[in-house]
């Protein structure tokens, strides 16, 4: 990043006092929701306070479409519903963003569908809107770099709500082998991981995901991508082709 021009600074979002002159003379920050799952709220808040600090002016939060309690994700989404409310209690201009899920995350399950001509879910009939982490990106740079996004919550989704069975479509029309769903229920797709050697937390973790899918957390088409960029978002179908090798890696 410096040899593009870049004025790269240490922060660390667990020791205030690094922040002050990370921050300082910036006008703009972005704040990437951070991992630490149980710590992250009050990373968010530590980095919320020192861009006020420094004079930050208005803060972007990369958040998630559903940020709800009642979101079978749990923490993943009520920590980010956390920071949003925190946001806007700020004093600061700010934007949210809330992003779908990845496209690029189906990648491994996909794969694994192509594999063994099965996609294992527990997702029932409910529907996934991938989008593309370059389209998040470029999401970010613009209300980044231009006006009229104060106070303003977008969510940032791909152009297609899909179920597991046009998913399974989709892969098999990918890469020329069938694929069929296989529906099981929470607890069965819980030990059907383990089994494999997948560590109960990410097991969890798949599960409630699928869950929250089940229950139409994830199932959110909507524009405010094309009216921010003039385009259309990517489709997961072109992500996969852009990764194709990926996706035949283990077939």
């Amino acid at each position: 990043m410096r040899a593009r021009g870049a004025d790269v600074r240490y922060g660390d979002f667990d020791d205030p006092a690094s922040l002050r002159d990370a921050f300082a003379g910036g006008g703009r920050m972005l704040l990437i929701s951070t991992d630490a799952l149980g710590r992250r709220v009050r990373q968010h808040r530590i980095a919320i306070d020192a861009a006020a600090a420094a004079g930050v002016g208005h803060v972007v939060f990369t958040s998630v479409v559903n940020p709800v309690d009642g979101n079978p994700t749990g923490a993943i989404a009520r920590e980010q519903g956390k920071t949003e409310v925190m946001l806007h209690r700020s004093g600061l201009a700010w934007t949210v963003l809330r992003f779908g899920s990845f496209a690029e995350l189906q990648l491994p399950p996909a794969a694994t569908a192509v594999q063994n001509r099965r996609l294992i879910t527990n997702g029932g009939d409910g529907r996934i809107v991938p989008v593309s982490r370059r389209d998040c990106a470029e999401a970010a740079a613009v209300t980044l770099t231009t006006d009229g996004h104060t106070g303003k919550t977008y969510e940032i989704t791909g152009p297609q709500a899909l179920s597991p069975s046009e998913l399974a479509e989709l892969y098999a029309d990918l890469s020329g082998q069938p694929v069929k769903v296989l529906q099981l229920s929470d607890t069965m797709l819980t030990r059907v991981l383990v089994g494999i050697g997948t560590p109960m937390p990410s097991a969890w973790s798949i599960t409630a995901f699928g869950r929250a899918v089940r229950q139409g957390y994830f199932d959110v088409v909507d524009p405010a991508f094309e009216r921010l960029t003039g385009r259309p978002p990517v489709a997961l179908r072109d992500v996969l082709i852009a990764h194709r090798a990926d996706l035949l890696a283990v077939a």
